[in-house]
């Protein structure tokens, strides 16, 4: 059986519920060795005893010596300053490419995870046969591709996407892409700076780079074969149901027909949202 790490990146406002994900996870995912939660130092306190014994936690701000969440923020500011609040969108996503990168990465697998998702059930991510998986979605957002041909001068070759609530990467795989990225025509002394410079920040001021969408074309492309596809099904509207104040029993109701369910904080309505509300207000009075 394939032994793989596992890669939680988490913002504050997931550091409570991450918990629960980390439990289901060693539950019902195979092949799980280590799980490292990347998040920010100040929510060390919070989480350190609420892991597992497998949890390794990791400054994201030192996970490379080439990225920081300041040194994001500074390069969005200078392309384009009224994008600055989706620094931390952008910043996540750089996380889970740099741990390729990093001395954490010891396996020829690591599969990333959303904190906010919980496995309902026993899942594999490698074939019978041995090859990794990729899960099928629909989304399709134009700005990612026009981003990825501007990085690797490629088009969307699939007629699915790959944006789900996890991605198995292949730590070779990535520092290939990487890599290329380097490589490309864009303007940037690095591979996150000519993402960042990749990305029409005129057309739209928020999504414009999918790690996914990235990952997964260029796998197409370069490594056809490698992956197989798999449909999964999943819930991204769990929230709804009492935010994430869910019990055991509504968790086995909803593996009846779910592999996944995520709960965003966002979704909750009222007075299951409080957690938000409260989140939304420290948000605005601290650094990040």
């Amino acid at each position: 059986m394939e032994k793989y790490d596992v890669i939680i990146p988490v913002a504050s406002k997931d550091t409570t519920f991450v918990a629960k994900t980390i439990k289901y996870i060693n539950r019902n995912l195979e092949g799980v060795s280590h799980i490292y939660i990347i998040t920010a130092k100040n929510n060390f306190k919070k989480l350190k005893h609420n892991i597992s014994d497998n949890c390794i936690l990791v400054n994201e701000n030192t996970l490379t010596d080439e990225l920081n969440y300041n040194l994001v923020h500074s390069y969005i500011h200078d392309i384009s300053p009224k994008s600055v609040n989706r620094t931390g969108w952008y910043f996540q996503q750089f996380l889970k490419y740099a741990f390729a990168l990093s001395p954490y990465c010891n396996t020829e697998y690591y599969l990333s995870w959303d904190a906010d998702t919980l496995p309902l059930h026993h899942l594999s991510f490698f074939s019978s046969d041995g090859h990794p998986l990729f899960t099928k979605k629909n989304e399709y957002h134009k700005a990612y591709f026009n981003t990825i041909y501007k990085l690797l001068g490629v088009e969307k070759i699939v007629d699915y996407s790959f944006i789900a609530e996890h991605m198995l990467f292949n730590k070779n795989i990535i520092l290939s892409l990487i890599n290329e990225i380097s490589k490309s025509d864009v303007a940037g002394e690095s591979w996150v700076q000519k993402i960042l410079n990749a990305c029409d920040f005129i057309v739209d001021k928020n999504n414009l780079f999918s790690e996914f969408e990235t990952y997964g074309t260029f796998c197409t492309q370069k490594f056809p074969g490698l992956y197989q596809i798999r449909q999964l099904n999943t819930f991204r509207g769990a929230g709804l149901i009492r935010g994430r104040y869910v019990n055991r029993f509504i968790i086995e109701k909803l593996s009846m027909d779910l592999d996944t369910a995520s709960f965003e904080i966002s979704h909750a309505l009222f007075p299951w949202n409080m957690q938000y509300i409260v989140n939304k207000i420290i948000s605005k009075l601290t650094y990040k």
